[in-house]
């Protein structure tokens, strides 16, 4: 009877009697305008302390207005949820015998070290994927004023993280994990671009044998999984008293982490196919970069030999007549839903390891954060 009545449930049901469950002992959640409102206000503190350093104060003035410039774009617009996720795994986590507005505030400064790293991140896969909108503008190095300067300017984002970091915790303890834990979370995410960039189909290459749901499921891992789940994770982490100051390590949150991030791609890749410009602010390219995405890897495994040549001949071709194609077979098929099933399956059982965790704390943090990537929060 229970299997039954599970299997009855819609997905969108199991999403609100999760939220009923978990929801009643969460003093603050994710979403919530005083979170949201306080972590926008540190900003304008952060980008002011580092325009006025001497690094750049003394500078000629036109680099101070183009650095004005380039913050404003790279800062403006977005969801923010994973700078938003370290404040609020620090409220969450934190015993509340222990628990400091001065901490609190230090996690939002994380948080924004978190956001202009993750800024250098999208102005470099923008021009790696040739991409014409982000977050509903026209990409940084499409602008007349900028085009490949902006490579440069990605260099001038990421240091500006790192000089905010040593403005803030310079003389902190805490100074030395930090830069561990950025440049880590760092590594494993360029990794993971660069698995994803080497791995698009080309005719040419004649590489369909590497388009696994294995090799995805690696990519997902170093691109998404570490950058959006355990680098917030593990910032907040080094501000929480005692025995959960080791909680990255514990195996179960780590798998945890690694099939959010899984889920955040699947979505990702989900909406680059599915969803318009409109909804999503920035136009899907997938198909016409020849992206080994989760939808492609799975439409391989369902092809027939003659819808594989099709896929063969048209996939990873800028061509609206051969994107069309690909679309088509998609829906041949039946793509869509067999995403959507597998989505399901993968939320409902973070949904059972979530409320599993040891702890309140663990779980009303990954329950608010699953409920916020459900929401595409991100």
């Amino acid at each position: 009877m229970a299997t039954l009545l599970r299997k009855s449930l819609s997905y969108n049901q199991c999403r609100r009697l999760h939220k009923i469950a978990v929801g009643h002992t969460v003093p603050l959640t994710f979403n919530q305008y005083e979170h949201q409102q306080k972590f926008r206000e540190v900003q304008a503190e952060i980008v002011g302390s580092l325009m006025s350093s001497p690094k750049f104060k003394d500078q000629l003035e036109d680099v101070e207005a183009w650095m004005t410039k380039l913050l404003d774009y790279a800062l403006a617009g977005g969801k923010r949820g994973r700078g938003l996720a370290v404040p609020f795994a620090y409220r969450m986590m934190e015993d509340p015998e222990h628990f400091t507005e001065d901490n609190h505030h230090k996690a939002r400064v994380m948080g924004w070290v978190l956001e202009m790293l993750h800024s250098y991140l999208f102005t470099v896969d923008d021009i790696m994927d040739a991409s014409k909108t982000r977050r509903g503008q026209k990409c940084w190095y499409l602008r007349e004023d900028v085009g490949m300067g902006a490579l440069n300017d990605s260099g001038l984002i990421f240091t500006s993280a790192f000089e905010i970091l040593e403005q803030n915790f310079g003389d902190d303890p805490l100074y030395g994990d930090l830069v561990r834990i950025c440049n880590g979370a760092m590594m494993h995410t360029c990794i993971g671009q660069h698995l994803d960039f080497a791995s698009n189909y080309r005719k040419e290459k004649n590489n369909l044998d590497t388009f696994t749901v294995e090799r995805f499921d690696a990519i997902a891992l170093q691109k998404t999984a570490v950058y959006s789940f355990k680098f917030p994770m593990n910032l907040a982490m080094t501000l929480i008293k005692g025995k959960n100051q080791n909680l990255h390590q514990i195996e179960e949150v780590h798998t945890i982490c690694w099939d959010m991030g899984k889920l955040l791609q699947l979505q990702n890749d989900y909406k680059d196919i599915y969803f318009d410009e409109i909804r999503t602010g920035k136009a899907g390219t997938d198909i016409q970069e020849g992206k080994l995405t989760w939808i492609a890897a799975t439409a391989l495994l369902r092809c027939s030999e003659a819808q594989r040549q099709i896929f063969a001949e048209n996939y990873g071709i800028d061509n609206p007549e051969n994107v069309q194609r690909i679309r088509k077979l998609f829906a041949d098929l039946d793509i869509e839903n067999v995403y959507k099933k597998h989505e399901k399956s993968v939320y409902e059982d973070l949904v059972r390891r979530i409320r599993a965790l040891p702890t309140k704390g663990q779980t009303r943090f990954y329950s608010e954060v699953l409920e916020a990537c459900c929401k595409q929060l991100y």
